[in-house]
């Protein structure tokens, strides 16, 4: 059993809030492709940069045998771990660093342009040497799969293939992928996050510094209501939003003159659910 979760009824309720989290946390990286080895990788990191930052003895630096001991994990995974980047910067980084090392051979090397210094339409693969996508990729990606590599640039809308698996460039930047996607992942984690870090604020702290935090709903509302529902809750929610948002700035309008050392962000998040008996 986990050092201080000798109690069992704390753990069992701990277990249950886990499994409301990670449910639809799980549904979302299903979805996108993200497998439970890479999950796993993002939460190690996540242990021991937590308990880096969060758990020390006070008045002294922490330490990687503390932080083996705090998480579970080995002291070659903590030496691990700590030497890698976040997570959701190496990702992306990397991705982007491999496609626009792609895409910049093809325009300007050579080996891959015609006599008129024009990027070559390039067969996916050619024999004897010849040019070719896989071979542009395997120069230059730095060891990523070609078909992986072609499908991501497909899907950045940075080349187009025709029926006979000849790809052509349409153009040699790399734009970051699906934007609204990613507009919404920075929702999820910023809402998510946030909440998460109110309900721990509010466990951790005194009884006198408790953050605001409410929820209203009702059990027993009829399936043939609920879109009557959902427009009075969210008439209601929209209005303290704007009304909260036109307060916030009459007070403090823009304040980009306030020194980052001592900005802070301070809001109130709003959201509508609602499930059957089943998802609860």
């Amino acid at each position: 059993m986990d050092r201080n979760l000798n109690d069992l009824g704390t753990l069992n309720a701990l277990a249950g809030a886990a499994v409301r989290i990670f449910r639809p946390l799980v549904k979302i990286l299903l979805s996108h492709g993200v497998s439970f080895k890479t999950c796993s990788d993002w939460l190690r990191w996540c242990y021991a940069d937590v308990a880096i930052r969060e758990f020390a003895i006070p008045g002294r630096k922490q330490s990687k045998s503390r932080v083996a001991v705090l998480t579970g994990l080995t002291r070659p995974d903590v030496d691990r771990v700590l030497a890698m980047p976040p997570p959701h910067q190496c990702a992306q980084d990397e991705r982007y660093n491999r496609a626009a090392r792609v895409l910049s051979a093809w325009a300007y090397e050579p080996d891959y342009q015609d006599r008129s210094g024009r990027p070559l339409t390039l067969p996916f693969e050619a024999a004897d040497g010849a040019p070719s996508f896989s071979s542009l990729v395997n120069r230059f990606s730095g060891g990523a799969p070609p078909r992986a590599v072609l499908d991501d640039l497909a899907g950045n809308q940075a080349v187009a293939i025709d029926a006979a698996r000849n790809v052509t460039l349409q153009r040699a930047n790399y734009v970051t992928a699906d934007e609204k996607f990613d507009e919404h992942a920075a929702v999820m984690g910023d809402s998510c996050g946030r909440l998460l870090g109110t309900i721990d604020h509010n466990i951790a702290g005194g009884q006198h510094d408790k953050l605001l935090q409410l929820m209203v709903y009702h059990r027993a509302v009829p399936a043939a209501e609920l879109p009557a529902v959902r427009r009075h809750l969210e008439e209601q929610g929209r209005g303290l939003v704007g009304a909260t948002d036109r307060w916030l700035h009459r007070r403090f309008g823009a304040r980009s003159e306030t020194p980052a050392s001592d900005a802070c962000t301070s809001g109130l998040g709003i959201y509508y659910f609602e499930e059957t008996t089943a998802q609860r």
